[in-house]
């Protein structure tokens, strides 16, 4: 079965343009403002997941995202599955296996960091703590944080910016688990239209729901 901890917590809302940003109080207050701004998201995704006994899996998708808390994650390859939430109930599915476990949201996601940006509520200022930043090559900079609490399931989060677009080109999060996941984006569109119904789960015929409350 494959593994999906740890792949939702992509804060994906944190885009934003830090052309203008002279200071990192300028830059992370940027963030925030374009983070409030941000209603839907499509985007291709590369999923580079490392496990502590140094295996390596990569994965190939795309993902919707539409606040507050609906989205759609489907991996493409080399294993198809998806997971879906409406907001309230988060469904994880594998078409092969005719199997979807059903999860509410709150008991799949025990970090309040991964709750608080997949509803919409997130504030980089109130949940995270810049640790660290460094200016990178063509205009790239990377920002490391911190959860401002401590947090259950996050150790750390690393986000990979393109100053002249504006766009989070990579993003890693380590968990306390020692596990981590790297993603960058491709193909990114932002607040286009998304139908509320691309994020409801019917299963097919014969599909197994499997409750994991």
């Amino acid at each position: 079965m494959v593994r999906v901890t740890g792949f939702v917590l992509v804060l994906l809302f944190l885009l934003v343009s830090y052309s203008n940003a002279t200071t990192v109080k300028q830059a992370l207050k940027k963030v925030e403002n374009f983070y409030k701004n941000i209603h839907t998201l499509k985007a291709k995704f590369v999923q580079k997941t490392i496990f502590p006994n140094g295996k390596v899996k990569t994965y190939y998708g795309k993902v919707w995202i539409k606040k507050p808390g609906k989205f759609l994650w489907e991996y493409e390859k080399p294993d198809h599955f998806l997971i879906i939430s409406s907001g309230a109930k988060v469904y994880v599915y594998y078409p092969e296996e005719k199997e979807a476990f059903v999860y509410s949201a709150g008991r799949m996601f025990s970090s309040q960091v991964v709750v608080g940006f997949l509803t919409g509520k997130g504030s980089i200022q109130q949940d995270l703590k810049l640790t660290s930043f460094k200016v990178l090559k063509g205009g790239i900079w990377k920002f490391s944080f911190v959860p401002a609490k401590p947090d259950p399931q996050v150790e750390k989060i690393v986000l990979i910016v393109n100053l002249k677009t504006g766009e989070v080109k990579k993003f890693c999060v380590v968990n306390t688990t020692g596990e981590k996941v790297e993603v960058i984006f491709k193909k990114i569109t932002y607040n286009c239209e998304i139908p509320d119904q691309a994020f409801v789960f019917v299963p097919k015929k014969g599909v197994e729901l499997i409750n994991s409350y």
